[in-house]
């Protein structure tokens, strides 16, 4: 798979278009691309943390929903985005998660999608048990 999908693209858009800079930027560093997050992305979320108008729930509750992806790559760059934001962001954010009730249901997470590496190694079926570890 290369380059983003037409639904990660028309997601992208329509955040942009309502003016919603954080929710295109949590989209953007977890789309179904089979390569990690943009680093001007995550520096970008990283940036937001330290924002005060920035909502830090909305943030969590933005990369929680992405979590929740029938799709491997996106919920896994969701898990890699939080990772980045917890160890480099605001610590606000890390707060956050730690105080609210707020967890990552991955127990269950199976990817029926199929998608296979550029080198054609795994498909999502077999990268399920990775996630749910």
């Amino acid at each position: 798979m290369a380059g983003q999908t037409i639904n990660d693209r028309l997601l992208a858009a329509k955040h942009s278009l309502a003016g919603q800079g954080l929710a295109k930027s949590v989209c953007k560093a977890t789309t179904e691309e089979m390569l990690g997050p943009k680093k001007k992305h995550l520096d970008y979320l990283v940036h937001c943390t330290n924002e005060p108008n920035v909502s830090i729930p909305q943030m969590a509750n933005l990369l929680m929903e992405r979590s929740q992806s029938s799709s491997w790559v996106v919920v896994f760059k969701a898990l890699i985005t939080t990772h980045h934001v917890m160890c480099y962001g605001n610590e606000r954010f890390t707060q956050y998660l730690a105080s609210s009730n707020v967890s990552f249901q991955l127990s269950n997470f199976v990817d029926k999608t199929g998608v296979q590496s550029a080198v054609g190694a795994r498909t999502g079926y077999d990268m399920s048990p990775l996630i749910a570890i």
